[in-house]
């Protein structure tokens, strides 16, 4: 399996960015065609484990805190960790400014997570040896903040002016970085909808991801991960078959505009703390996917809950379905498991 490209979704479950990594680094390091930072951010009495650890929530922090701008509906409950303790426990909020007024207003902090991390990125790279390696950051797109809305209507309102927020933070960091960086794309709202919602509403989560890329940057290098969901560990989207992202993530690439280069397309197989399904059947969808010359397919399977040999006969049955050698992944980010798990699927 070490001869193939290895793609670390975001989250680590170290000290700090550097120890993440470096971690990555002393582990991976000429596999990685790129890399996260790990995810941490700053650690405090509130989250004890750093406030970045758990995707989007760390932006819907921002939101929360900010009574200007958003009326707090309902408190979140959280766990130890400062985190909601699931998805149903979430802030509940109500926005206070219009559609228009938002982008003023808000910084979500994307760009600042950048800028923390792309100097000792670089500095670790030489001290690595690994020139080819970019830096990759991780955003979801403006569906995403609507987990956090009281308002159905008001999340599909406010999609396209969250995407304004984001995409003008990435932008900033591409200003910086150009072709060194990697913008991943996070899609679980979007995945959620391919499985759980009418056929006709599709459109409304690939509107979500092409308005975003959209306002980003033309030459920008992005790769999709396709995400289940795994607020601690668990997963919000349980497929029993892969005929649907595999029908999603098709329409998305026929749409996708030649400005922008897809680097990546990230398909999950493990449920969270769920481990992939050993059955070939049930990756045969695979060989009906499609994707442009050049864009890797990687295979988010990697999971401690199996065997090598079981991990190997996963792979087996991607790689059949699929007809190539794939590059490899574990389902979701890192940062769910222990430190103690995390090596043994980064080994």
């Amino acid at each position: 399996m070490t001869n193939r490209s290895t793609l670390l979704v975001g989250s680590m479950p170290f000290e700090n960015e550097e120890q993440c990594m470096r971690r990555a680094l002393e582990m991976l390091g000429p596999q990685l065609f790129s890399l996260p930072d790990g995810e941490i951010g700053e650690k405090s009495a509130q989250f004890p484990e750093g406030n970045r650890i758990a995707w989007v929530m760390s932006a819907i922090e921002v939101l929360t805190a900010d009574r200007d701008s958003w009326k707090v509906v309902r408190e979140s409950v959280r766990g130890r960790d400062g985190m909601p303790i699931d998805y149903d426990h979430l802030p509940q909020l109500k926005p206070k400014r219009s559609t228009s007024e938002l982008p003023q207003h808000v910084r979500l902090g994307y760009d600042r997570f950048f800028e923390r991390s792309y100097p000792l990125f670089k500095q670790l790279r030489r001290e690595y040896e690994q020139p080819h390696l970019k830096f990759q950051l991780g955003i979801p797109t403006g569906l995403a903040m609507g987990f956090a809305f009281a308002s159905k209507l008001d999340w599909l309102r406010y999609t396209s002016a969250f995407n304004t927020v984001l995409a003008r933070e990435v932008n900033q960091a591409l200003a910086q970085a150009g072709d060194d960086l990697i913008v991943q794309l996070e899609l679980p709202p979007e995945v959620y909808a391919a499985y759980l919602l009418p056929k006709p509403l599709h459109r409304l989560a690939l509107r979500s991801v092409l308005d975003l890329v959209g306002k980003i940057t033309p030459g920008a290098q992005i790769g999709l991960h396709l995400c289940l969901g795994d607020l601690r560990n668990e997963a919000v989207v349980h497929p029993k078959t892969l005929d649907k992202l595999v029908a999603f993530s098709n329409r998305l690439v026929a749409a996708w505009p030649a400005t922008h280069r897809l680097v990546y397309v990230h398909y999950p197989f493990a449920e969270g703390a769920v481990p992939p399904r050993l059955e070939a059947d049930y990756y045969r969808p695979l060989r009906d996917i499609r994707l442009p010359t050049g864009t890797r397919f990687v295979a988010g399977f990697v999971h401690e809950g199996l065997s090598l040999d079981d991990n190997k006969r996963v792979l087996s049955a991607i790689e059949q379905a699929r007809g190539q050698t794939v590059d490899l992944a574990a389902s979701c980010g890192l940062g769910r498991r222990t430190p103690a798990q995390a090596e043994q699927v980064l080994d």
